[in-house]
């Protein structure tokens, strides 16, 4: 097991080879305990050593930590393992926070590259006092670790603050020292239903005794409750704790999914009646929180590849127009909030910085489902250096730029349970509550006030109150704790987890290269390939996430060739098209998988490469997602209606939703004209892969239909 690594920025005299390895092995026996104490559940188990690297600039420092200082993508290997920071406070006379790096202050250099991993200050007496950045700094005197064996204590509880998973230790140690006897739900019991039972208790063998002992209820009120978030419980501490990860005003926890999450925000911050600019692309839950906060929604040009089937990203362009477009209309009218899907399902990430410059400029929210990503802030890979010098990242929210607001599928790439998920609020969204002045968030102000000032924590109570309309009042502990443990995890590990896929990402496909003999992006579906060739995309910093791979087939027939293949072969893929499969590689990816993947691909390497034409009704396709709604969302979804066929409802408006799933973004919504393009869209995918693809149709027999208004209910909504 390879020893993590702290990084110690130091030139002072008493750091000499003898003190230096003295705190290695003071930190490192202290680490290895922490980690007996906190994560072990019964066997014990060996954890990796901590490794101290000194270095005596911070110029040494930066060449450490990274392959090349060309291109900060690459980590070397210590920097890899980093998981710590040391910082004297003063070097060579002058304030640890005076150098620069990049051109950027130390502090906003370790934010850009290196956000979430901790930082510790080290003082000493009669220097300056320093004010630590943020939460992700802490601060010791140098007489800690001049002495670790005496001040282990302190160390101790230092490395608690860290990497301490508050809900899962406390969780952990209930079960283990406190349950007794249960009188409370759930009614399995500890269990006890399943094991006792002659029946049954194969069923409890399977998943091992502890998944059932930590299926605990909210009467455990030591742990906590997702319904009371303001409280110092382990529960509420790990949501602290996981704000201070993530880079966050707030984080929160959701049990059901990022489709909650974003059926709470959208309720939060939107009133009926008030517009918000859409990706057409949006997951069928963002459709549905329009629909349930009686928006009004204005869908931004979307664009449909028909040659592989997939979306393609929302223009730069196309965003500023509408934008501009917003600002001719009465103030009433402009849109309140900007939703868009990054990165999409196929790995399309968005220049977000740039994004929420815009929204601010024109005064609208920039929420950001992030469902796909999870993973974007604990890696230097996802930065980017515009022309200007400035550097700054992909993940939605961070403190140098982005969104005001994202929502996590934890479960979708990150170490836990389906379902589990994050809303997380920006810090600048708190700004723009509590600090801007300005007259394009007056209405923001107006919403969240207390005593005439805008409010965070009256929007924090806000959210909170809708969040108890959607959270179940019986939570599901283990999902707790795995979300717990994901930002742990990606913390202490995450940039050697995310540096090793990158790598085997970039072996595997040069490899599939080589052997199919054309370059890789005629190989794998990236930038290019989903948004087109004008070289705007790229310059105007959209990215492709190779962690989603997708594979690219010649025609349709060897798509579906490939996949009885794969079938065959016991490996699952996460969605397909009909000449693409996406294979995604999440953190508990492993390298044995991709030597699966590529025998079978050079069984049918002959197929690879990109589709030989475009399909026949490419041109259909396009149309059948254009169009705005005719009726308010909401009032089409709550009449009465009428079930018509689907091949006879053309020009009627749809009170219902019908998504072809995967990926979950709907084509027919409330509120819309069906158009015939919409229709035989539909009737293609059941064509191709039954109605069981369509989420929504009703089916009787052999016939499908779908729910419009009727003619008596067209004349009483309210139109836009």
């Amino acid at each position: 097991m390879e020893a993590q690594t702290v990084f110690y920025l130091t030139d002072a005299p008493e750091a000499t080879p003898a003190f230096l390895q003295e705190l290695e092995y003071g930190l490192s026996d202290a680490f290895q305990a922490f980690c007996r104490e906190h994560f072990t559940f019964e066997d014990p188990l060996d954890y990796p050593e901590l490794r101290l690297i000194a270095v005596r600039t911070p110029a040494e420092l930066d060449t450490a930590l990274f392959h090349t200082l060309d291109e900060r993508h690459s980590l070397s290997e210590d920097g890899s393992h980093c998981c710590l920071f040391l910082l004297d406070d003063e070097l060579a006379g002058r304030p640890v926070f005076d150098y620069r790096l990049d051109g950027l202050s130390l502090p906003v250099w370790f934010l850009t590259y290196f956000p979430a991993i901790p930082k510790v200050l080290i003082t000493r007496p009669g220097h300056a006092k320093l004010h630590l950045p943020s939460r992700r700094w802490a601060q010791k005197p140098f007489s800690v670790i001049a002495n670790p064996g005496k001040f282990r204590e302190r160390i101790d509880h230092l490395f608690a603050s860290f990497w301490l998973p508050r809900f899962w230790d406390a969780l952990r140690q209930y079960v283990r020292r406190r349950a007794g006897t249960s009188w409370h739900t759930p009614g399995h019991n500890n269990g006890n239903a399943f094991g006792r039972s002659p029946f049954l208790h194969g069923f409890h063998d399977a998943f091992s005794s502890m998944i059932f002992r930590t299926d605990l209820s909210v009467s455990v009120e030591s742990l906590g409750d997702l319904s009371d978030p303001e409280g110092h419980t382990p529960l509420s501490e790990a949501q602290r704790l996981a704000s201070e990860i993530f880079g966050t005003a707030q984080s929160c926890f959701v049990t059901n999914g990022t489709s909650t999450s974003n059926k709470a925000m959208l309720m939060t911050l939107l009133r009926p009646g008030e517009a918000v600019l859409l990706d057409r692309n949006c997951h069928k839950s963002v459709h549905h929180a329009v629909v349930m906060a009686g928006a009004v929604p204005r869908y931004l040009p979307a664009r449909y590849n028909a040659r592989l089937g997939v979306w393609g990203p929302i223009a730069l362009d196309d965003l500023k127009a509408e934008l501009a477009r917003a600002q001719t209309l009465p103030e009433a009218q402009r849109p309140k909030m900007l939703v868009i899907t990054t990165c999409t399902y196929e790995g399309i990430v968005y220049p977000v910085w740039e994004i929420g410059r815009l929204c601010e400029e024109a005064g609208l929210l920039f929420y950001a489902d992030e469902a796909w990503a999870p993973y974007l802030a604990f890696h230097p890979y996802y930065t980017r250096t515009l022309p200007d010098g400035r550097q700054m990242r992909y993940n939605a929210v961070s403190e140098i730029g982005g969104a005001h607001f994202a929502v996590q599928s934890t479960h979708k790439a990150l170490a836990a349970f389906s379902q589990a998920s994050m809303i997380h609020v920006s810090n600048r969204f708190k700004a723009l509550l509590e600090t801007d002045s300005g007259k394009p968030f007056r209405w923001l102000r107006r919403r969240f006030h207390l005593h005439g000032h805008g409010s965070y924590e009256k929007f924090s109570h806000d959210l909170h109150e809708v969040l108890r309309y959607w959270h179940s009042t019986s939570p599901h502990y283990p999902t707790l704790a795995t979300l717990d443990m994901a930002g742990i995890q990606m913390r202490l590990e995450g940039l050697f987890i995310l540096e090793q896929r990158l790598h085997w990402v970039a072996a595997f496909q040069q490899r599939v290269a080589a052997l199919v003999g054309r370059p890789i992006h005629e190989c794998f579906a990236g930038l290019r390939a989903i948004a087109g060739n004008d070289p705007k995309w790229k310059a105007q910093g959209y990215f492709h996430d190779p962690l989603k791979m997708m594979l690219v087939f010649r025609n349709a027939k060897a798509c579906e060739e490939f996949k009885r293949l794969l079938h065959g072969a016991h490996i699952q893929w996460e969605k397909a098209t009909s000449v693409t499969i996406l294979f995604l590689v999440t953190v508990g990816t492993v390298r044995e998988h991709f030597e699966y993947l590529f025998r079978c691909i050079r069984q049918m390497q002959d197929a690879i490469g990109l589709p030989d034409a475009l399909p026949a009704d490419a041109e259909t396709l396009g149309q059948a997602i254009a169009g705005q709604p005719a009726v308010l969302p909401r009032d089409a979804a709550l009449c009465d209606g009428e079930l018509l066929p689907l091949e006879a409802c053309e020009g009627r408006i749809c009170s219902q939703l019908l998504v072809p799933y995967p990926p979950g973004i709907p084509v027919f919504i409330p509120g819309l004209r069906i158009t015939r393009p919409m229709i035989d869209l539909i009737l293609d995918i059941i064509r191709r892969e039954g109605t069981d693809a369509v989420h929504g149709l009703f089916v009787r027999g052999k016939h499908a239909f779908v729910e419009v208004l009727n003619r008596d209910e067209e004349h009483r909504v309210t139109t836009v």
